[in-house]
């Protein structure tokens, strides 16, 4: 081999090594920064601590896999082209064979860093009302009221309605009233009974509406709030039946 060729050659790799290892210490300072920058971000805004983790990791690994492939770059140079579209099309195929898959992961993410419910909150989502009890990035799991065990894509997440039926801690009950339309006073009567009742919130204030008047009967439309619909439904009854046993009383 001509000596010049040689001595050319490796200078040239030694040159490209170089600039290698320069982009090598480089990604890896970055990969760094980016990992606890991502990681810091999510802290701030509560996410899980499982996404905040492979979100943080996933950002030190693209920025890490942008350094390989300037590193490919400089090595392989003229042949790069044709590896990166190789690359391109085992992606492809990739994300094409795995797309539920990775459709749910991804919604797993979503669901883990925006937190539209939590373990322990109430849902409900495609026809399933239940408790959640662990939620993966894959599947969210579910305990319903019968003590069945409903395992749900976290894809449906992103494109069906989730209803929280715990987020808020107070839950509108609805009573009605019927009495002589002669009766005086309604509203200040039942505001005195539910004032009475500790089921029932004092903030909002109950309101009691007018609905209709017929055959001498009115219909009144009492609506107030409380933390638990059902026993606050059952004590508000009863306290208005207790102040007007004349009239009928039923819930919603």
């Amino acid at each position: 081999m001509d000596p010049v060729t040689v001595r050319d050659t490796l200078l040239d790799y030694a040159i490209r090594t170089l600039w290698a290892a320069v982009v090598v210490v480089i990604s890896i300072v970055i990969a760094r920064a980016v990992r606890a920058t991502t990681m810091r971000h999510l802290t701030r805004h509560r996410a899980h601590g499982n996404a905040t983790i492979l979100l943080g990791n996933l950002a030190q690994l693209g920025v890490i896999v942008l350094g390989v492939l300037i590193v490919l770059a400089i090595y392989t140079q003229g042949a790069f082209g044709w590896i990166l579209t190789s690359f391109s099309v085992v992606g492809i195929v990739i994300g094409l064979s795995l797309q539920d898959i990775l459709r749910n992961f991804f919604a797993g993410i979503w669901v883990l860093v925006e937190r539209p419910f939590r373990i322990g909150d109430t849902i409900d989502v495609s026809g399933y009302t239940g408790l959640v009890e662990e939620i993966s990035f894959r599947t969210t799991q579910l305990r319903t009221a019968d003590g069945r065990q409903v395992i749900v894509p976290n894809g449906d997440f992103m494109t069906k309605p989730v209803v929280n039926l715990t987020r808020f801690p107070l839950r509108r009950g609805v009573v009605f009233l019927t009495l002589d339309s002669g009766s005086e006073l309604v509203a200040d009567a039942v505001k005195e009974a539910l004032a009475s009742v500790s089921a029932i919130a004092r903030d909002p204030v109950a309101t009691v509406e007018l609905r209709r008047v017929a055959n001498g009967r009115a219909r009144y439309q009492i609506t107030f709030w409380t933390p638990d619909h059902d026993a606050g439904v059952g004590a508000a009854v009863a306290a208005i039946r207790t102040h007007f046993p004349e009239g009928e009383v039923r819930p919603a």
